[in-house]
């Protein structure tokens, strides 16, 4: 994963929560907070780049099957992979989307995403719109697989979400927030 100053915020979480070591590497990151007790951070590559690694779990490219999921044409050039997510706690993440929506947004219209259980859950509280394409399963990466720990038993699934109303859901959440009386 490269030298990066979020990658001991990444590793200690996966460590906690999978007991994983992740080995996915991405060329650019994205950070919120500066610490590990209080940060955010996630990797992205954009899909006309590279290929996704959440690719080795599809049987398609990402580009058609999200263009069958949409029900129009998605060129690859329009999607950004994110991943390794990891936060010290759920408000950070949540700036971090709202960060991450605000920077990916301008060059590409659909971010794609292997998400567990409990983040489809966050993002549906927030009301994120998000499609699922398909499940990541374990066998899909081999050997490689024993890396990540008991995330495969918190049903991670290929996931795909508009950026646009990504975005509008974030805001109309975190203004939402922002409202609430404090005493």
């Amino acid at each position: 994963m490269g030298d990066w100053p979020a990658l001991p915020l990444i590793r200690q979480c996966y460590r906690r929560a999978f007991d994983a070591v992740p080995a996915v590497g991405y060329d650019c990151w994205l950070q919120e907070g500066a610490s590990d007790r209080h940060g955010a951070a996630l990797g992205y590559r954009r899909a006309d780049s590279t290929p996704l690694f959440l690719e080795s779990y599809l049987d398609q490219p990402i580009e058609t099957l999200a263009s069958a999921s949409l029900g129009r044409e998605v060129p690859r050039t329009g999607i950004v992979e994110i991943g390794n997510f990891a936060a010290a706690d759920g408000h950070a993440m949540i700036r971090l989307w709202a960060a991450a929506a605000n920077d990916l947004g301008l060059a590409s219209e659909i971010a794609a995403a292997t998400l567990t259980a409990p983040m489809r859950a966050m993002f549906a509280r927030i009301g994120v719109p998000i499609r699922v394409l398909g499940p990541a399963r374990a066998d899909r990466l081999g050997a490689a697989a024993a890396r990540w720990g008991r995330y495969y038993k918190a049903d991670p699934q290929v996931c795909i979400g508009e950026i646009g109303p990504g975005q509008q859901a974030i805001a109309a959440f975190m203004a939402r927030r922002r409202h609430r009386p404090a005493a």
